[in-house]
């Protein structure tokens, strides 16, 4: 992994690994590349990988926890190789970390179904029951690996993704128009993130025309990915080009403003694949009211703990443009939601609060 990217993976390492070491561990991270400026912390060491060979990576793993007498062992991955090895040979504990599915992130985007195969399953248990423990981001990840690779509920712990509190943070919407040339009498309508066929941005799409049957609204989707020549064509199909934008890839240091520019935010998700997507989190930081899928394969119900959101059928196109019609016409309602959001992702979202719970499953 590159930890300079601006993805979510990469995010999350970054952001878990600070927090740890501002919590008083020392951490030591094996990566692809990047992520220099992390060790301006006494207690970051980041290594290079030297290459994508396993075999040559596990040695270079087990050197690094010998010399910095680790007492875990931590990967992020749904088959952790790397650190299956390093366990084995060095008796060190091996704790893991499960953020997606990428079998089926893979089939999803050839247009395909399905899981796994039966032997990469079975190799992937076997490697899987190495660990003392497995954090996963969301319960939809957890009955996964309950389901397919039967590991037992004693190891599996929920712990969601976090925010940065002080990159994402509430902002006069005016300024944050006028910073991005977008005019102050519009409705704004946002999404943010990696475009592919889960995020649901072909629904927001199609809600769009039933939307502005009402007001004069536009859409901004900020991000790039493999899915986005095809909702391109799909909005040019529905005639309403104009009122969409599809802005791109933007410096992390950006995103916020562009959700600060948002009326309404989103990640109406079809149930494809279980997750915590960074997005729900930030948009919420930044005090914006967010529509949302209902259902259990992601943890949105934290916008009804929040009081931040409304939550909808994502099959629905009508009940999503009636749920985004509705807070378009309410500007105290819009505002509500949005001081409730921050204060709510700052008491239970922030990183420190992931990276302790991560430590105290750590714990040895």
């Amino acid at each position: 992994m590159d930890l300079d990217r601006p993805a979510g993976d990469a995010i999350h390492v970054r952001e878990l690994v600070r927090n740890l070491a501002a919590l008083g561990h020392v951490v030591d991270v094996l990566s692809e590349a990047g992520g220099a400026d992390l060790e301006a912390s006494e207690r970051i060491r980041v290594w290079g990988s030297g290459g994508d060979d396993t075999y040559r990576l596990a040695i270079r793993a087990l050197r690094i926890a010998h010399k910095a007498r680790s007492d875990v062992v931590y990967e992020r991955r749904l088959t952790p190789k790397i650190g299956f090895a390093v366990s084995m040979l060095s008796s060190i504990p091996l704790f893991v970390e499960v953020n997606g599915l990428p079998d089926e992130e893979k089939a999803i985007q050839q247009g395909q179904t399905g899981r796994p195969s039966l032997v990469r399953r079975w190799a992937r248990q076997r490697i899987l029951q190495r660990a003392r423990s497995i954090v996963t981001v969301s319960e939809g990840i957890s009955r996964t690996l309950r389901d397919v690779y039967h590991i037992g509920d004693s190891r599996l712990n929920v712990v969601p993704n976090g925010v940065d509190l002080e990159r994402f943070r509430p902002m006069d919407q005016v300024a944050a128009r006028e910073q991005l040339g977008l005019p102050a009498s519009l409705k704004v309508l946002g999404f943010t993130g990696l475009l592919t066929p889960w995020q649901g941005v072909d629904i927001l799409l199609q809600s769009l025309p039933l939307v502005r049957r009402q007001y004069e609204a536009i859409l901004l989707v900020v991000g790039d990915g493999p899915d986005r020549q095809r909702l391109e064509a799909l909005a040019a199909s529905l005639g309403i080009q104009d009122h969409v934008r599809f802005v791109g890839a933007v410096p992390h240091s950006l995103v916020s403003t562009y959700i600060g520019s948002f009326d309404v935010a989103f990640c109406v998700r079809p149930p494809l694949l279980p997750g915590s997507p960074l997005k729900i989190r930030e948009y919420i930081a930044c005090g914006r009211p967010v529509v949302a899928s209902a259902g259990t394969e992601y943890d949105f119900h934290i916008l009804e703990e929040a009081g931040a959101g409304v939550l909808v059928k994502p099959s629905d196109l009508e009940e999503v443009a009636a749920a985004t019609s509705s807070l378009l016409a309410n500007d105290v309602l819009r505002r509500d939601m949005g001081r409730r959001g921050r204060v709510y992702a700052e008491q239970h979202c922030s990183w420190a609060v992931t990276a302790k719970r991560v430590a105290g499953i750590c714990a040895v």
